[in-house]
């Protein structure tokens, strides 16, 4: 099998180099560049495959919080998941993904992000979640045409701007923990317009001086592509975001822009009315690592959406089937990792409940997760 261990600071250049012959082409930036989290050196969480010396495969482990209202998550991403070419078919990735599992656990995580959604991720029990709503926005639509006789000034973002970007960024109910220096980092990085070889601006929305909303959006560049340009990130009033986002599609004569807001960014949709969209899960898939520990942190935010309804569930323990059992009022519920996932994290899940426990389930869940291919992306 080889020797599973995590990549040190020294070896990381060679991690890069192994992930850019995986994912990279000739005209992109590598990735020790456009993935801080993974290859700064910050974080030595990343496990590695070591095979007469030469690091085979690898895997971007990196971890962070996420604000769901009240409640603080501790959550690991995972990216950047590669073997060589001439090792691959090894099971090495089954077993990184094994020592992934085990670090999380140890450090007290509950949650998994995962960029992927291969069969190798479903298999160990990662499963897709949530919904979002991608709207293609274009100047003919009536919410844009709208939003751009708004009152704001907007204009692109300055040096002057990064207090009141991370002010408006941590006004999210559902985000990310970011420092201002995370902040800084991760929009110098540009790692999602580099994958779609597209080029990142920031536009503010401002009244008398005070920033009311900010948009990051990925425009076309020199590079040949055709990938829609897109909006990576928002945050502030929904209709200065949206108004910030229109001015940018006429300033960089953008035919067509692509606008992602999950579920739970309802003042959005409301702004975005009978405009068309797509719907589809969150990117990527999630792992509930530790269900019972999970419960005991988002219990801050179903604590503050339902009182009555949350004091009378209780999740108690994985059985040796793999399964998780919830009680709701004494009533055991039995769930395996998809429908697990399904109940705490999808808008309708498929489940069969007794009808009195899914009704206080339903007053309890979803749990909204942030959108998971914005600047955290890994």
């Amino acid at each position: 099998m080889g020797d599973i261990r995590f990549v040190s600071r020294e070896e990381l250049k060679k991690a890069a180099e192994l992930s850019d012959l995986v994912f990279r082409g000739e005209e992109q930036t590598s990735m020790a560049a456009k993935f801080p989290g993974i290859f700064s050196g910050s974080f030595m969480s990343s496990p590695g495959v070591f095979k007469d010396g030469q690091l085979v495969a690898f895997a971007g482990l990196v971890p962070g919080f996420i604000q769901i209202g009240a409640a603080s998550v501790p959550i690991f991403s995972l990216g950047s998941v590669c073997t060589h070419p001439e090792y691959r078919g090894k099971g090495y990735a089954n077993a990184i993904l094994q020592r992934v599992f085990d670090h999380i656990d140890r450090s007290g995580g509950s949650l998994l992000l995962v960029s992927g959604t291969r069969d190798l991720y479903i298999r160990q029990g990662c499963h897709t979640f949530g919904s979002v709503r991608s709207y293609l926005l274009t100047t003919e639509n009536e919410a844009v045409r709208k939003a751009a006789a708004g009152p704001a000034f907007v204009r692109e973002a300055e040096e002057q701007d990064w207090f009141g970007l991370q002010r408006l960024a941590e006004n999210r109910e559902v985000r990310f923990n970011r420092s201002l220096y995370e902040l800084a980092t991760l929009v110098r990085a540009e790692a999602i317009s580099d994958i779609y070889k597209l080029k990142q601006k920031i536009y503010v929305a401002e009244t008398d001086g005070r920033l009311l909303a900010y948009a990051v959006i990925a425009v076309r560049k020199e590079l040949k592509t055709d990938a829609v340009p897109l909006v990576i990130e928002w945050g502030g009033a929904p209709e200065a975001a949206l108004q910030a986002i229109t001015w940018a599609i006429a300033a960089n004569g953008i035919s067509e822009l692509m606008l992602p807001v999950p579920w739970h960014e309802t003042e959005m949709i409301e702004a975005l009315g009978n405009s068309a969209y797509l719907e589809t899960p969150n990117p990527g898939t999630v792992k509930i690592i530790n269900p019972v520990r999970l419960w005991l942190q988002i219990h801050p935010y179903l604590q503050q959406k339902s009182p009555e309804a949350v004091n009378g569930v209780k999740v108690h323990y994985a059985a040796p089937g793999g399964e998780t059992v919830l009680t709701v009022n004494g009533t055991a519920v039995h769930l395996n990792d998809k429908e697990l996932i399904s109940l705490f994290f999808d808008t309708d899940p498929q489940l069969e409940l007794p009808a009195a426990s899914r009704e206080q389930l339903k007053e309890l869940f979803p749990v909204p997760l942030p959108y998971a291919s914005g600047l955290n992306f890994v």
